[in-house]
């Protein structure tokens, strides 16, 4: 019987933790750790002054692209993030999983959500909206055969949910960090965090992710749509926005329980489909 090791809060990892500490050399600050409710990742403080992101795989389903997402981020350029430094991966039988600790510098700033969700504004500086406006411009030119979010996926799911009411290629590409949202943004001084996934995507992905991330608060959704109109309001863009809608439609069907954008995600289909005819 395999475990749940979703929450990795929730079962005992001293093994672990202690093999962490030998394999990169350091010392964890277990009591300030912080620990994922729903991608089984945890992250310490070290007494080096660095941090350590511990995550794990099924053994024989290893995402080798998401495995090296952090060492191969070392070549981007212009983009504040974490600097990674080392890794450990080990196999662990009795669980059968392995797990790999990444060693990276420790961000000063916190995410701005514990959760992802955006609940009340965060008031960010134009500082801060300026240096993220530069810095996805910076990402996007980055070269890379890392893929995100492919053709392949994205006419999938859109289909899947609205059928073939609208042409769903993309023509426009470029690289793109792949999960931005506010779980991974720092502040009030711009880092962004987690680069497990980034890769090649539709020009404007990046935006997309923040947009739809930032629905709770009207007013802040409103600026990541002007502040990035020039991808958004692109027909690659509107498709961009059209997936994420799709995702949201996908989840309700399949629960039959609406989450708090469920409504307002298919109102902006429909406009979004007028518009992508």
């Amino acid at each position: 019987m395999q475990l749940n090791l979703d929450d990795l809060s929730t079962v005992s990892l001293d093994d672990v933790l202690e093999s962490v500490e030998q394999r990169l050399g350091c010392q964890l600050k277990r009591q300030d750790g912080h620990y994922s409710k729903y991608n089984g990742t945890a992250g310490f403080p070290t007494d080096a002054g660095s941090w350590v992101r511990l995550a794990w795989r099924r053994t024989g389903r290893i995402d080798t692209q998401a495995w090296s997402g952090f060492e191969a981020a070392g070549a981007i350029e212009g983009v504040p993030r974490p600097e990674w430094s080392a890794a450990a991966i080990w196999s662990d039988s009795p669980r059968g999983i392995v797990w790999r600790a990444d060693e990276m510098t420790l961000v000063d700033d916190a995410a701005l959500s514990a959760t992802g969700d955006i609940s009340p504004d965060p008031q960010l500086p134009e500082q801060w909206w300026t240096d993220l406006r530069s810095a996805l411009t910076n990402l996007a030119v980055h070269s890379t055969d890392r893929v995100c979010m492919g053709q392949a996926h994205l006419s999938t799911r859109i289909n899947e949910i609205y059928g073939d009411q609208v042409d769903t290629t993309i023509t426009d590409w470029a690289c793109a960090h792949g999960d931005l949202g506010y779980a991974n943004l720092c502040g009030p001084r711009l880092t962004i965090i987690d680069w497990e996934s980034w890769g090649m995507g539709p020009v404007g992905w990046d935006a997309a992710c923040l947009w739809a991330n930032s629905l709770p608060v009207p007013a802040l959704a409103d600026r990541v749509l002007t502040l990035f109109d020039d991808v958004l309001s692109t027909r690659t863009g509107r498709l961009s926005r059209l997936l994420l809608c799709a995702n949201t439609a996908r989840a309700f069907r399949r629960t039959g329980k609406p989450a708090p954008m469920t409504e307002t995600m298919a109102a902006v289909a429909e406009s979004l489909i007028s518009e992508l005819r």
